[in-house]
């Protein structure tokens, strides 16, 4: 039974994981290339970096709280 709600969890966290990496990337990017010195390579690494960074952060949030909501049901 906890497996399965941790796996729900995840499931469900990892589409929403991707949309905010992607969120993440197309703000970035668009702040890089705005900025006083737009720099297309530059912004891409950077975007990219930070779209990856998020995606991770958010994945750990998903399991994180897959975790903790199987431990409640669990009690």
């Amino acid at each position: 039974m906890d497996e399965e709600i941790v796996r729900l969890v995840v499931m469900l966290g990892i589409p929403f994981s991707f949309a905010g990496g992607l969120t993440a990337f197309l703000i970035t990017y668009q702040g890089y290339t705005r900025g006083q010195n737009p720099d297309k390579r530059l912004a891409l690494k950077m975007a990219l970096r930070t779209a990856f960074a998020a995606f991770v952060l958010f994945v750990i949030l998903a399991v994180g709280i897959g975790f903790c909501i199987s431990k409640v049901v669990a009690q």
